[in-house]
C-alpha cells in the first residue's frame, strides 16, 4: 500500500494537516487536524468514483450525464478549507481532545452531515453548507 502524504494547509491564520486514502470503491476520506496540538481529528467522506476503476463505464456513459452519474472531481486544497471552515462552523473542536468528528460531505459537495450513527451536541444533527467557488 502507497504511503500516505501529509500535506499542509492554512485556514482563517491556523495552520492543519491533511491526508486523502481511498475509503472504498465510491468515496475517500479527507481527514484534517490541528498542526501543532493534533488535537481531534475531522474526518469526511467525501464521494470520488476513480476514472482508472470506472473507464469502462466513463467512456460509454452518454457525455452528457458522465457528471451525473459519476464523481470525478478530485479533493482539492480549496474543498479541504470549505470543509475546514465548515467543520469548526458545525462545532469541530480543532484544538480540543477526544476521537475524531466523522461527517459526510454530499455528492454534490454543498452539504456537511454527520456520518451515519453520530451526531453532535445533545444529539441533534448539524448541516452545515459547504463552499469551495473558486475566484
Amino acid at each position: 500500500m502507497a504511503r500516505t502524504r501529509r500535506r499542509r494547509i492554512r485556514v482563517d491564520g491556523v495552520d492543519y494537516r491533511w491526508t486523502v486514502r481511498h475509503a472504498d470503491p465510491g468515496h475517500v476520506m479527507v481527514r484534517v487536524w490541528h498542526a501543532a496540538t493534533r488535537g481531534a481529528g475531522l474526518e469526511v467522506l467525501v464521494a470520488f468514483d476513480d476514472p482508472w476503476l470506472n473507464f469502462g463505464p466513463i467512456i460509454t456513459a452518454p457525455s452528457d450525464r458522465v457528471a451525473a452519474v459519476f464523481a470525478l472531481e478530485p479533493v482539492t486544497p480549496r474543498l479541504v478549507a470549505a470543509l475546514i471552515q465548515a467543520g469548526v462552523a458545525a462545532g469541530w473542536p480543532a484544538h480540543g481532545d477526544g476521537g475524531p468528528r466523522r461527517l459526510v460531505l454530499d455528492r454534490s459537495r454543498e452539504r456537511l452531515e454527520p456520518a451515519p450513527g453520530t451526531t453532535t451536541g445533545g444529539g441533534a444533527e448539524t448541516r452545515v453548507r459547504v463552499t469551495a467557488a473558486g475566484p
